[in-house]
């Protein structure tokens, strides 16, 4: 944190527990940090051991949002899986549980085999699947979130390009995350800060903020596209 504190940027940390009561023991030492903007509940990483149980069952959202919620003064985003048959309830209970916003989302199960050794390629059997591939997936939830609960959303998935970031931004996202992109492009972020202004100027928008949500309007087929 003495370092951290050092870059002029916002600090968020993301914390994963493995049980209820090591979200608490962690938020609540944060809770003495100073210059946080926030904290980021990892409700649902599939690398984790019992990670992603978090964020399967609304009670145990709940539960877990409202636990923290009593021992941390700084804002929370409750990090949420893909992984479930409908993330909307999920949603709602973190953010009536106190949390201030909803990153979406974590990364999609997956499974890696080596066919040669006739075994799976990850010690834990599954994986989280990240990057390009699941950006349509990810987008599909930020826009299913935002249409019917109008919440605060950090959109994370295969974010790699202005493009793809305004994507989000026009789906519901208030802000975005960029993972796997920087793996490859190690200054992925910088480019795509640097380029949203002048995207933001072709929908004759001067912030982010101006755009959330504008895909949200009644469809209108595009001849163009045949659709």
């Amino acid at each position: 944190m003495p370092y951290l504190r050092t870059l002029g940027t916002a600090i968020i940390p993301n914390i994963a527990g493995k049980s209820e009561a090591e979200f608490v023991a962690m938020a609540a030492r944060l809770d003495g940090e100073a210059g946080l903007a926030g904290i980021e509940l990892n409700l649902s990483c599939p690398n984790v051991s019992g990670g992603i149980d978090f964020a399967t069952d609304p009670a145990v959202t709940r539960r877990v949002v409202a636990e923290v919620r009593q021992v941390c003064r700084w804002p929370l985003l409750a990090k949420l899986t893909p992984n479930v048959t409908n993330i909307v309830p999920i949603a709602a209970a973190a953010l009536e549980a106190g949390a201030d916003a909803l990153t979406l989302v974590n990364t999609f199960v997956g499974l890696a085999v080596d066919w040669r050794r006739r075994r799976p390629v990850l010690a834990n059997v599954t994986g989280g699947l990240s990057g390009p591939a699941i950006k349509p997936l990810a987008l599909r939830l930020v826009w299913q979130v935002w249409k019917e609960l109008r919440a605060p959303i950090v959109g994370v998935g295969g974010i790699q390009s202005v493009d793809d970031a305004m994507e989000f931004l026009v789906a519901g996202a208030s802000a975005i995350q960029v993972g796997t992109a920087s793996f490859y492009q190690p200054r992925a972020a910088e480019t795509i800060a640097a380029g949203l202004p002048a995207a933001l100027g072709e929908l004759k928008a001067k912030r982010p903020a101006d755009v959330v949500g504008m895909a949200q309007g009644p469809f209108r087929a595009d001849p163009a596209r045949g659709h």
